[in-house]
């Protein structure tokens, strides 16, 4: 018995002597993120008709038209939605400042800008308040056509830009 004893002990002793592997530590992270809840868009499809245009008036570069406002609205913000940023694409003329006309007139493209004038080309964006007590927001935004080379051609014109709206 006592050798059982001093058997076991030895084997105790032995056992916690023996380094033991362990498992590196892992770290968890997580990520998330609190977004606004967006607004109603009220405005969805805006169609403009820039109306018959003459080539004679697009003879030399920087040549455009009149001026069309129109107003981008959004309405039902909810609360903790202070502003929106609306981010304008589709496809660039060939200067990059202004989108391309794709329709068959020639050295014409068509320029957005905001209502204070600041020209709003392919990939830019514009933010706006959200106003608290209406719980809406209008972006009032102007559009022309406009020649970069000058030499017009008669034809169509034509353009599609898309607008993106995040919130915060």
């Amino acid at each position: 018995m006592k050798g059982i004893s001093l058997f076991i002990s030895s084997v105790i002793l032995f056992a916690g002597s023996l380094h033991i592997a362990q498992a590196a530590d892992v770290t968890i992270t997580i990520n998330g993120k609190v977004v606004a809840t967006p607004c109603t868009v009220a405005t969805s499809n805006v169609d403009i008709d820039l109306a018959t245009l003459t080539s004679t008036d697009f003879v030399t570069a920087g040549s455009a038209s009149a001026w069309h406002s129109f107003t981008l609205n959004l309405t039902n913000c909810p609360v903790g939605t202070s502003k929106v940023t609306a981010t304008f694409s589709g496809s660039s003329d060939s200067s990059n400042s202004y989108f391309a006309n794709t329709g068959d007139a020639t050295n014409m493209a068509i320029q957005l800008a905001d209502s204070d004038g600041n020209n709003l080309k392919n990939g830019s964006s514009k933010v706006v308040a959200v106003n608290d007590s209406s719980k809406s927001a209008a972006l009032n935004l102007e559009v022309r056509a406009i020649t970069t080379q000058g030499k017009a051609t008669q034809g169509t014109i034509q353009s599609i830009i898309n607008v993106t709206y995040t919130y915060s």
